[in-house]
């Protein structure tokens, strides 16, 4: 059974339901503590403006050791409006209160506050008769007459009520909306993941068309993301092609190399000697084994689907010539090398001695006294040339010797497959192989590998 987490798309919203209500909780608490606050301040401001004011309106005492005042804030004038004034003399007795206070139980001295700092304005929230109320207070020293002063305090009480309600009312708009901003996130995520993996679902149906083969490798525009792997993977696909028709190629050849051997055999039984017979039947069983044994070989390397390894060309060139020059000494072939510095192949090394090798091998066989190898760089590819000063190749068969059993001359020893073994190596690298007229006079051939895949 497959877990539900092997689909990206199913991680993805599992981490957003597990993140998503963290992060929006964790916004709710800092915005509801940060309204909580700044409803407290704005409380505050509003203690502090009364007892201002209350202090700005107060009147001397009177003969009965009252004061007189009159506030123009209507609730200090409504019964039980929530919104009550005292003041309290030194002996913490009650002076005056406004009339929305006249109904309701007056509190205590030592009720509203313990501190008792002159000339400073203390805010607190005290609980009475079992609510809470804010209470802000002024403790004064008042001269009432010649050298004689005496202490009042100004006290404002604000029921809690209000505070209460607005705090809940935003706490409940606040709650509202961050659940309805989860609900739209996770659609809004939901639509977006779906857009994003889009491309994944073309990719997998695009591998869906190569493996019923409509097609065989992946074509359209993806997003940059998925380009280099989608390019890498078409390069894997066409190496892997390009393999599979060298190994079908190298059966083919190897059958088409036998035939030769087989009708000389054939055509020889009856018509010679023992003696003769015996010795053609050697050559010619010799001369299978030896095809037999480089088709094998060939079949063998075109299976290595590893890595594509570097190979430098100067050393294999190197090899290569010196194995020529005792193959051909009866010619003295001069063979010269004239190679760009770092010249390095990308491709197997058995590849590359066998593309080298057998352009070598035509060039030297062909050439009447001089061959030259050379190569250069371009920005993407590493370009050789093998030249020689034989007869060459007329331009209407340039083409046509690229391909498998195609000989221009069939004087000299061969089966006509090695410029198409040629071929076949080069465009399994993605290269490019041509042929030419060489300013030596013969034939010039042309082979460009990609400097990278």
């Amino acid at each position: 059974m497959r877990s539900p987490f092997s689909s990206i798309s199913a991680r993805l919203f599992f981490a957003s339901a597990l993140l998503l209500p963290s992060f929006l909780g964790l916004t709710g608490f800092f915005l509801d503590r940060a309204f909580h606050q700044s409803l407290i301040e704005a409380e505050e401001s509003r203690l502090r403006a009364h007892v201002n004011l209350l202090m700005s309106v107060a009147d001397p005492l009177n003969q009965e050791q009252r004061m007189h005042l009159t506030l123009i804030e209507p609730d200090f004038e409504r019964q039980n409006s929530g919104l009550y004034a005292y003041i309290f003399n030194g002996q913490k007795e009650i002076i005056w209160s406004s009339n929305s206070a006249l109904l309701k139980e007056q509190p205590s001295y030592d009720q509203l506050s313990q501190n008792n700092v002159p000339g400073k304005m203390i805010m607190d929230e005290i609980v009475f008769n079992d609510r809470n109320y804010f209470v802000a207070h002024y403790d004064v020293l008042w001269e009432i007459a010649q050298n004689q002063s005496q202490t009042f305090r100004f006290v404002v009480i604000h029921s809690g009520k209000t505070f209460r309600s607005e705090l809940a009312a935003y706490r409940g708009e606040l709650w509202r909306w961050l659940g309805a901003a989860a609900v739209f996130l996770l659609i809004a995520q939901s639509l977006v993941v779906t857009f994003g993996l889009r491309p994944l679902g073309k990719l997998a149906a695009a591998l869906q068309a190569m493996q019923t083969g409509d097609k065989n490798k992946i074509e359209g525009n993806h997003p940059q993301e998925l380009q280099q792997v989608i390019d890498n993977l078409n390069q894997v696909l066409a190496r892997e092609h390009s393999l599979r028709t060298r190994y079908r190629n190298s059966l083919a050849d190897l059958a088409h190399s036998l035939k030769t051997p087989l009708a000389v055999l054939q055509g020889q039984l009856g018509h010679s000697s023992k003696q003769d017979s015996q010795q053609l039947v050697h050559d010619q069983i010799q001369r299978m084994n030896e095809v037999i044994s480089y088709q094998l070989q060939r079949a063998v390397a075109s299976q290595q689907t590893g890595t594509v390894r570097r190979t430098r060309l100067a050393p294999l060139v190197d090899r290569l010539i010196n194995a020529l020059h005792k193959v051909y000494a009866d010619k003295n072939i001069q063979i010269d090398k004239q190679l760009a510095p770092n010249s390095t192949l990308m491709g197997d090394e058995q590849d590359m001695m066998e593309l080298v090798g057998n352009l070598l091998e035509n060039a030297c066989k062909y050439g009447r006294s001089q061959v030259v190898i050379s190569s250069y760089k371009d920005d993407e590819y590493l370009w050789v040339n093998i030249e020689d000063d034989g007869p060459g190749v007329p331009p209407q068969d340039q083409e046509r010797i690229l391909k498998r059993g195609q000989r221009l001359d069939t004087n000299l020893p061969g089966q006509g497959i090695g410029l198409a073994v040629a071929s076949d190596i080069v465009q399994g690298y993605n290269g490019k192989i041509q042929v030419a007229r060489s300013s030596l006079g013969g034939a010039k051939f042309q082979f460009a590998i990609p400097l990278s895949f």
